[in-house]
């Protein structure tokens, strides 16, 4: 089987790694990858990542993104994605699109796929995260996708309320739990030299992307870095926002702060093994970032979830949430070094996921058979 991978972000690639190792690595089955959105912007590490995780990305589909990213410029990159991908696809001809997520760049890409009649895998479907557009989008691409590998037990059973036939919907577990146990920690040391920061007795990571659904996405920012004010002896490792509406004004806006301090640095993308690394040697995860909640409980370290933005995901007992008031985040930040994260148990999986998605799709006898979808009335 053909299988083109598609990714747009540092984070979908992260998560995705596990599954296309595997694929690499098993002769039943020819990888092609394809890079889009965030890894062609300029000054973007990310797609160095692909080739440093031992990959390499064959096709490249620029969606013009830049300095500008209001929706309308948005919307024109979602338009040279769709048609990006659809003159990909009529060149590479695989049998499977893999895909992840809740990006805008994938949405528009799948519909090339669905045009094509090239039948659609989606990791990480299922899951409701009320307070960003992620929410609609990634059930637009389930309702697109022909096989589903959502990460717990309570995304695949909405997958199914969606009228998605059970047969197809595979509880696999996170990637990301996959990631964290292929991929040693650095030495503390290192870890901290290469970012940068003369490390402190309590240093934190913190990640802050637009509250897509709010209108109020800096303020609310600005709120947490007030927050952060009350603990001005901490060492602070602030990572980048994403490719969404509202983003580069925030890393402005950090950016800016980071420079009038001498406890912190500002980093793009810090790369899979350095934010593992970070987590590792870390005692707190601030923001509003899915990997405070799916991958930071691997790491027995409590986070501090910001506003709606991860809305109704599981979670682990060391996530706190608060509303983004500075008030409230300096209280949850307080609560949170008092809390005692070991043996904290993670909703997402054993780490087995990607063994788990490479048996399925190695079961697949006919792949075009899978455009054909019969929707599951619950009503009847």
């Amino acid at each position: 089987m053909k299988v083109l991978a598609l990714t747009s972000t540092r984070a979908d690639w992260g998560l995705l790694v596990p599954v296309l190792d595997a694929l690499r690595d098993d002769d039943r089955f020819t990888l092609e990858i394809a890079a889009t959105g965030q890894h062609l912007m300029a000054g973007s590490g990310s797609l160095a990542a692909i080739t440093a995780d031992g990959h390499r990305a064959d096709h490249l589909i620029d969606m013009g993104l830049c300095t500008d990213d209001r929706p309308p410029a948005l919307a024109h990159g979602m338009a040279a994605a769709v048609a990006g991908l659809g003159e990909v696809l009529a060149d590479s001809n695989p049998d499977l699109l893999l895909v992840l997520g809740d990006r805008y760049e994938i949405l528009a890409a799948v519909q090339a796929a669905v045009v094509a009649r090239v039948p659609i895998a989606h990791l990480c479907g299922g899951d409701v995260t009320e307070g960003a557009i992620d929410d609609a989008i990634r059930h637009a691409i389930t309702k697109l996708a022909a096989l589903h590998f959502p990460t717990n037990a309570e995304s695949a059973a909405r997958i199914v309320q969606m009228g998605e036939d059970p047969a197809r919907v595979h509880d696999v577990g996170s990637t990301g739990i996959d990631r964290i146990l292929s991929l040693t920690p650095m030495p503390r040391e290192a870890f901290f030299a290469s970012v940068g920061l003369a490390p402190r007795e309590r240093n934190f990571v913190v990640t802050f992307h637009p509250a897509t659904l709010s209108y109020d996405s800096i303020s609310q920012a600005r709120a947490m870095l007030d927050a952060l004010g009350a603990f001005p002896d901490v060492g602070l490792i602030f990572t980048g926002s994403n490719a969404d509406p509202g983003a580069r004004e925030i890393d402005a806006l950090v950016r800016a702060h980071v420079d009038k301090l001498d406890n912190a640095v500002f980093h793009a993308s810090l790369g899979s093994q350095r934010y593992f690394s970070a987590l590792a040697h870390c005692d707190l995860v601030i923001g509003n970032s899915s990997s405070g909640i799916m991958e930071a409980p691997s790491f027995c370290v409590p986070t501090v979830n910001i506003g709606d933005r991860q809305a109704r995901r599981p979670r682990a007992a060391s996530v706190i949430d608060c509303p983004p008031r500075a008030d409230a985040i300096e209280a949850a930040i307080s609560a949170a070094l008092a809390l005692d994260c070991e043996g904290v148990a993670s909703p997402f999986g054993d780490g087995a996921a990607a063994a788990r998605i490479l048996a399925v799709l190695a079961a697949i006898d006919a792949p075009a058979t899978l455009i054909r979808k019969t929707f599951l009335d619950l009503s009847k």
